[in-house]
């Protein structure tokens, strides 16, 4: 079958994300761990290096960057090689160096620091082809939805030259992560994501200015940030596409819990999201359905299952109007519950 270029397009060809084994996605996650834990502690060892030490560790640096960036891309053999090499190196790591006390209020980092960082862990990896009419598919859902495992699952099935980014990966990237993470993961998981917070509008802009077509995430529990997102890459003359994922109340609180136990038995510590947070963002992804449908600032709108089966697909027409009689938020919340 030939496939169409637009992400879309394509999307809606493929019925959703590729099916992939449970075994594939699980080898996938321990990849992302153990690599996500060797990039923060590179974050922390080149804020702390002395000028000859910092070339080497630039390198370094940027191949686990730039391993880490092809995931989705990995066989089966280059993921069972992260999973026997990494523990070792994660181990000899923290045997050699010792990054002192973290601090209580991690400060954000300046202009100077945020533009080293960009160069090194994002830039190479926002910058896609260059599109006529681009077009981003923002995945939407409350935490533990499986959002970032179906967003690395489709990306091989895309077109060469679309980006990726999840803003959740930039908390890595601080230089107190490491020490911040060993100390409190769960105290860190709260005020990490201000300290580079800066990473953020920087992506946006880039891959914007680019036109380069991408996959993002972003819980969109309030109608107000989903509405941020949609108009700021639709003014920039993007096609945007909005998925949500149908993952029940139960399914994603106990996916949060199994996703911490994991991440501390990989990495040492976990990202920990409070079950308040979850459970807003679980009652407040519904009306951000409704509320982008009711005022045309999607250009597509879909729902997903956990698994990335294609559920609800609606698009507008050229002259502004849905194709379908709108009902994303009944398509959501009757997915949400069906077994």
């Amino acid at each position: 079958m030939d496939l169409p270029l637009s992400p879309l397009d394509r999307f809606a060809a493929l019925g959703g994300v590729p099916a992939a084994p449970a075994a594939d996605r699980d080898a996938r996650e321990t990849a992302y761990n153990l690599l996500s834990a060797a990039i923060g502690l590179h974050s922390a060892l080149l804020h702390r290096a002395s000028a000859a030490e910092r070339d080497a560790l630039e390198k370094e640096a940027r191949r686990l960057l730039d391993r880490e960036a092809r995931l989705p891309f990995l066989d089966g053999a280059e993921l069972r090689a992260v999973a026997e090499e990494f523990p070792e190196l994660l181990r000899s790591l923290r045997g050699r160096h010792r990054f002192g006390p973290a601090p209580a209020a991690p400060k954000p980092l300046g202009g100077e620091e945020l533009r080293a960082v960009f160069d090194r862990a994002l830039r190479g990896r926002l910058t896609g082809a260059p599109r006529e009419e681009p077009e981003a598919l923002i995945f939407g859902g409350q935490p533990g939805s499986g959002k970032s495992t179906l967003q690395r699952a489709l990306l091989p099935a895309l077109a060469p030259g679309t980006v990726s980014y999840d803003g959740d990966d930039l908390m890595r990237l601080s230089p107190d992560y490491e020490a911040a993470m060993t100390a409190d993961d769960r105290a860190a998981s709260m005020t990490l994501p201000a300290q580079v917070g800066g990473l953020h509008p920087m992506a946006l802009e880039h891959v914007r200015e680019g036109r380069f077509d991408v996959l993002c995430s972003h819980p969109l529990g309030r109608a107000d940030w989903a509405a941020a997102w949609t108009e700021g890459f639709r003014e920039a003359g993007y096609r945007v596409g909005v998925a949500f994922v149908a993952a029940d109340f139960a399914e994603s609180s106990a996916a949060i819990e199994e996703r911490y136990r994991r991440s501390r038995r990989e990495q040492g510590f976990g990202r920990w999201m409070p079950p308040e947070h979850h459970d807003r963002f679980y009652a407040g992804v519904p009306n951000t359905a409704e509320f982008l449908e009711t005022h045309r600032l999607a250009d597509a709108l879909y729902v997903v299952s956990r698994d990335g089966a294609l559920l609800y697909a609606a698009r507008l027409t050229p002259d502004g109007e849905w194709d379908k009689e709108p009902f994303a938020r009944t398509a959501l919340e009757a997915a949400r519950t069906r077994r």
